[in-house]
């Protein structure tokens, strides 16, 4: 009897043992790679670990038998694990080899731990609530109104009292500066530039004052990201979203200081964020058969795609791993509307190369840097030649020819690609790489190839910022504007001002757990839960992260930056829709077996948390394959 016990407790100890190992190992106070969040999610899981093993006790869950599900876990567990053991390598690459091997492993098996024990925990929550009721649309055009109200008049609020013209870095300087002198370049999307030039002559002709001109654009970007967001709000609450779920949504678009800094920041990503956002309700109301005007979701679609790849350098190439994507899955797709959807992004990308490739070289406006684009092999190179510095005398021929090896060892920043960039750039000669594209390659591969830890070291720490749960972030805030061609920070409001400043401070360094607001890298993990959870439940309804997913796909290929929130804030403009879409699409056609197990639990929250979960007897059956219509038809109930 005695053994019988101990049996049936083996597997609930090494699990704690291996959580709490987790703990323990981001616990240690003399290794900086120790961050909040790992301890955060760490304590969570063991939260979840100890409420998940009491739902076993009181017989709420069998143990799970379906093999799909299990190798999801598995498989987004084991990514998890990869995720950290990389992302943390300095804090046991000095140990000695056999202790290093077994920190890897342990590290590896207790981060797959975490992360099956949180989704269980969070897959039993999400069971108990509806975020969405089939046949309850709200009225869209109320509330997309409502909303865009909302949050312009308190962006133009903060904006008026605490920072006209707006904020105004080095960038938008430069695209400030394109359009007094007509001077353009595409390193900064010059599309971008033209829509701030429309605005900024508008001002000029109405005030004759630089600063009222720049505000002008401010003002409509303002607007267009207050309708973005209201697009989406509205949207959901069109596909049957609880009032309370669209309006925690709203607030934390208009409170979030990302959103609000944002929103009055002359970035290109405040735009651009905007425009992702827009594109993926719209290809959710496509999919979803949300709102009975399918051209205007078309019209909405198309233009939308074509800003994806137009307003950002690196949208052209996301959007292409997008279409390839698409193509993929929608050949296995009955759905009726995957041609049109298909053609209509294919039209914006041809559309949007004509833009970009002819009709600038027709105009003289050259396009971006060579070497913008190559912050990783350029990373690689550096990094292996100030730690190992064993090239051959036909590597170093052909680095020569690119930039002075001693100048790049000497600017080499990990994290931050613009010092070895502006070497090759100012010192250098970049043309060299387009003429000799082949030649560069090899010369990478063949270093690269030599010494591939220091390599991957040099990925890691030049990208970990958009897949690390827990990497730092500093919030670049100016607080100000570049002082010139007459441009000035204008405070209409120092108290106002100051009340801002204080509560944006309180999301930054001050506040470890508020400053995670600010962590691309863990939102992106949010995201990648809510795609586990819609494969876990057999539906496809991740395809609308994919956009996002893209997007962050194209920075761990290159990036200047190792975490940068302004390269990474469309993640936060979609994630609202995303989130949505993967919680509120969850059961089978009709919803029939979900509603089944609901009345079985009584109709309780309590109940149908301890209550039947997976292959549970007191469940109605469910055939093995019954959830498996992944999109349905349009008009299909769901």
């Amino acid at each position: 009897m005695l053994l019988k016990e101990l049996d049936r407790f083996k597997y609930p100890l090494c699990k704690f043992i291996f959580l709490f190992y987790f703990l323990c190992f981001f616990g240690q106070p003399e290794k900086s790679s120790s961050k909040v969040a790992y301890l955060i999610i760490g304590v969570f899981a063991l939260v979840s670990f100890i409420i998940n093993q009491i739902a076993v006790f009181k017989g709420g869950e069998t143990k799970l038998t379906d093999t799909f599900k299990k190798r999801v876990l598995i498989i987004f567990g084991s990514l998890f694990g990869v995720i950290v053991v990389y992302a943390n390598y300095e804090m046991y690459v000095t140990q000695p080899m056999l202790q290093r091997i077994l920190t890897i492993v342990l590290l590896f098996i207790s981060s797959g731990a975490v992360f099956v024990n949180i989704f269980k925990f969070c897959s039993r929550v999400f069971s108990c609530f509806e975020i969405r009721e089939e046949g309850k649309a709200g009225s869209a055009l109320k509330w997309f109104l409502a909303c865009f109200i909302i949050l312009s008049s308190f962006y133009l609020l903060i904006f008026f009292l605490c920072s006209y013209p707006g904020q105004i870095c080095s960038d938008s300087l430069n695209q400030i500066k394109q359009i007094i002198y007509g001077d353009y370049s595409n390193h900064h999307p010059v599309y971008q530039t033209w829509i701030i030039g429309f605005f900024f002559k508008i001002g000029m002709a109405i005030t004759n004052d630089i600063n009222d001109a720049v505000a002008t654009y401010t003002v409509f970007q303002i607007f267009f990201m207050s309708a973005a967001f209201a697009y989406a709000i509205a949207t959901m609450i069109e596909a049957g979203s609880r009032r309370l779920f669209a309006v925690a949504w709203l607030v934390w678009f208009m409170l979030t200081p990302g959103h609000l800094i944002f929103s009055f920041t002359l970035w290109k990503d405040s735009l651009y964020g905007a425009v992702v956002c827009i594109f993926t309700v719209a290809l959710f109301r496509l999919i979803r058969n949300i709102g009975k005007r399918k051209l205007v979701n078309y019209i909405v679609l198309s233009v939308s795609a074509v800003g994806f790849n137009l307003l950002r350098s690196n949208g052209m190439p996301a959007f292409l791993l997008l279409l390839a994507v698409f193509a993929v899955f929608y050949f296995f797709s009955e759905h009726p509307e995957k041609k049109k959807i298909l053609i209509c992004c294919a039209s914006a990308l041809l559309l949007a190369i004509i833009l970009k490739y002819p009709v600038l070289k027709a105009m003289n406006i050259p396009q971006a840097d060579t070497v913008e684009m190559l912050s990783i092999p350029v990373q690689q190179v550096t990094r292996i030649a100030k730690e190992r510095d064993d090239f051959t005398d036909r590597e170093l021929e052909v680095i020569a020819q690119i930039a002075p090896i001693d100048r790049l060892r000497e600017q080499y920043n990990p994290k931050i690609y613009d010092y070895a960039r502006d070497v090759i750039r100012y010192e250098g000669n970049q043309t060299y790489i387009s003429e000799h594209p082949l030649k560069c390659l090899g010369t990478w591969f063949t270093i690269v190839t030599r010494h591939p830890f220091i390599a991957t070291k040099a990925w890691v720490d030049q990208t970990s910022g958009y897949w690390n749960p827990s990497a730092y972030y500093w919030m670049k805030w100016w607080d100000g504007v570049c002082s010139e061609e007459g441009l000035v920070l204008i405070v209409n409001n120092p108290a106002a001002n100051d009340l801002f400043h204080t509560y944006v401070r309180q999301f930054t360094d001050e506040n470890a757990i508020l400053g995670l607001s600010y962590n691309v890298g863990l939102h992106v993990w949010v995201i990648l839960f809510f795609v586990a959870y819609s494969i876990y439940q057999r539906r496809r309804d991740y395809l609308f992260a994919l956009p996002v997913l893209c997007l962050v796909a194209t920075l761990l290929i290159a990036t200047l930056m190792h975490d940068e929130f302004r390269f990474g804030y469309a993640v936060y403009t979609c994630l609202p829709i995303i989130v949505f879409t993967c919680l509120g699409y969850k059961g089978v056609k009709g919803g029939k077996v979900r509603r089944v197990a609901i009345k079985a639990a009584g109709g309780n929250p309590l109940k149908k948390f301890f209550g039947p979960k997976e292959n549970a007897p007191s469940a109605k059956p469910i055939p093995e394959n019954a959830d498996i219509d992944l999109i349905p038809d349009a008009g299909e109930e769901e």
